[in-house]
C-alpha cells in the first residue's frame, strides 16, 4: 500500500518525535602559566585550543605548558 505524503507526516507528527540531546563534555585542564598552576575549562579537548584560551588570558605570559587533562560532565 502507497501512503501519500500527507499521511506519512500526519503519523510522524503522531509519534515521539523527542530527540535525546548529547550531554556535553567539559573538559578541565591544569595549565602551567610562568611557574603558577591555573585551571582552565573548554567544550573542546584540543590542547592546543587550551594553550590558546590559557594565552587569550594571561597575554604577558611567557611561558604557558598544559600539563593535564581531567574530564568531568
Amino acid at each position: 500500500m502507497i501512503k501519500t505524503i500527507k499521511e506519512l507526516l500526519i503519523e510522524w507528527w503522531a509519534g515521539n518525535t523527542t530527540t535525546k540531546m548529547p550531554i556535553p563534555t567539559i573538559y578541565t585542564y591544569e595549565v602551567n602559566v610562568d611557574g603558577k598552576t591555573i585551571t582552565i575549562e573548554s567544550m573542546s579537548r584540543s590542547r592546543i585550543y587550551i594553550h590558546y584560551k590559557a594565552r587569550k588570558k594571561y597575554p604577558n605570559a611567557h611561558h604557558i605548558r598544559v600539563i593535564n587533562q581531567t574530564k568531568t560532565y
